[in-house]
């Protein structure tokens, strides 16, 4: 049996909502389940490589390609290992932050970070302030380019209309460029938490191990 692989967001950890809720899916139906957690190598030396390096490794040790969900960054970083050739059954993304580096590089909001180096960033996982070092910061360069890459996996993607962090234009030009994507736009944030969201998500969990 396949497994299934959740990849939580920035300054998450993976027993956010939708960590629990996808996890809580896959143990009700014996369905093997990972969750690893992207803080790597630490939250303060964060590194979009090393991220991508660690779900790699994660991914090639399973027995058979697994169902692959990316929240936010994680589903950035599923895009990234999909692209780099990892084996996977389908990914599906919730919110994906396509562009990630890009939208970072020129963020106003990350003006400071880019001119210091340094940022205090609210860490759901942890439940406080956490420092975030320079290493995100030199490493997103190197990420830059993700509008060129064509993904064959069959690929689901979720997305809120009313999404604040991640525009929906961005989901709509990954579908568009890679044409076995399938994108439900839905009545929602960037958190996907509303219950008709949470319906779809379990409706595409199914699908994927049917």
């Amino acid at each position: 049996m396949p497994s299934l692989v959740y990849l939580h967001g920035f300054s998450s950890a993976p027993g956010g909502n939708k960590g629990t809720f996808t996890r809580r899916w896959a143990e009700a139906r014996g369905i093997p389940f990972q969750a690893p957690d992207l803080n790597l190598p630490t939250f303060e030396t964060l590194t979009l490589s090393a991220q991508v390096a660690g779900v790699g490794a994660l991914l090639e040790s399973q027995p058979e390609p697994p169902v692959l969900v990316g929240s936010s960054l994680g589903g950035f970083i599923a895009t990234a290992v999909a692209q780099r050739g990892a084996p996977l059954r389908s990914m599906i993304l919730l919110a994906p932050a396509i562009h990630f580096a890009r939208r970072r590089m020129g963020s106003p909001a990350w003006a400071g970070y880019r001119d210091r180096g340094e940022l205090e960033v609210f860490h759901y996982g942890a439940g406080r302030l956490l420092r975030l070092g320079p290493d995100l910061l030199q490493d997103l360069p190197k990420w830059t380019a993700d509008d060129q890459w064509r993904i064959s996996v069959p690929t689901v993607i979720l997305h809120g209309r009313r999404d604040e962090v991640v525009p929906l234009a961005e989901s709509e030009a990954y579908r568009d460029r890679n044409p076995g994507a399938v994108l439900h736009v839905l009545e929602d944030d960037h958190g996907l938490l509303a219950p008709a969201s949470l319906e779809c998500l379990r409706a595409e969990l199914e699908a994927a191990f049917r």
